[in-house]
């Protein structure tokens, strides 16, 4: 399949990604409450076990303890705190290409339709699913940015700690304006027919999708389960 093309005039409007309010609270708050519990587990539960049971007894589970929350914790803070000004809060498509801004609507990443280079593979734009199997791919594309080197880029509509209503409408649109500005690029057919686009009117199609409050219990129900077991490790360590 060739790529998509129209010879109509086409007016382009901008498109920003969209919150879902409820849905982006709940995943905030699991996840602070998520490393809240594991730093009382992981750090304040050793140091407790050292003052109930001594030094030397607890001092192996401690170390553990303290070794994991080194490796997960310090990555946490490096990236989401440290420099949370170069965390994407919005996402917009327009004319120009995909834009990424921070919180003070500064561009902190951006993918320009002059960019796009013709790929190596059957089509230029392609979908490829990530590592552990998510349901919505991901579009892969080659860029050729000015002064760089040719790469493949995966174009990822997701925000930190945020639940986008209208992702799959990004997609859409992304490829709508590749199909406008850059007529001279494939679109893998499997792409459309992944996010449920229909080619002539770029509209998405009704998907029977897992909702966001079914994934979202699925998380609470993971969390959960961590937690217990967590606990229940710390406490059969301290009784020893």
């Amino acid at each position: 399949m060739n790529s998509i093309k129209t010879n109509k005039p086409i007016s382009f409007p901008d498109i920003e990604s969209k919150s879902n309010v409820l849905a982006t609270l709940i995943l905030q708050v699991t996840s602070v409450v998520t490393v809240l519990v594991f730093f009382c587990l992981f750090v304040l539960g050793p140091v407790y076990g050292i003052y109930k049971r001594g030094f030397s007894s607890m001092l192996p589970v401690a170390l553990v303890g303290w070794g994991i929350s080194l490796l997960i914790l310090i990555p946490v803070i490096r990236s989401y705190i440290i420099k949370r000004k170069n965390l994407s809060r919005k996402i917009v498509v327009n004319p120009t290409g995909l834009i990424f801004y921070n919180s003070k609507n500064e561009v902190v990443e951006q993918l320009l339709y002059t960019e796009l280079h013709p790929s190596k593979q059957h089509f230029d734009v392609y979908i490829v699913h990530p590592a552990g199997g998510s349901l919505i791919p991901l579009l892969e594309v080659t860029v050729h940015p000015e002064k760089k080197e040719k790469v493949q880029r995966r174009i990822d509509m997701n925000l930190p700690f945020r639940v986008l209503k209208n992702k799959v409408s990004l997609y859409a649109h992304f490829m709508h304006g590749i199909s406008v500005f850059r007529p001279d690029l494939t679109i893998d057919p499997l792409a459309l027919k992944s996010f449920s686009i229909d080619p002539e009117t770029w509209e998405i199609k009704k998907m029977k999708r897992i909702s966001w409050g079914g994934w979202l219990l699925i998380l609470a129900v993971m969390v959960v389960t961590c937690i217990c077991i967590g606990i229940a490790f710390v406490l059969s360590q301290i009784k020893k």
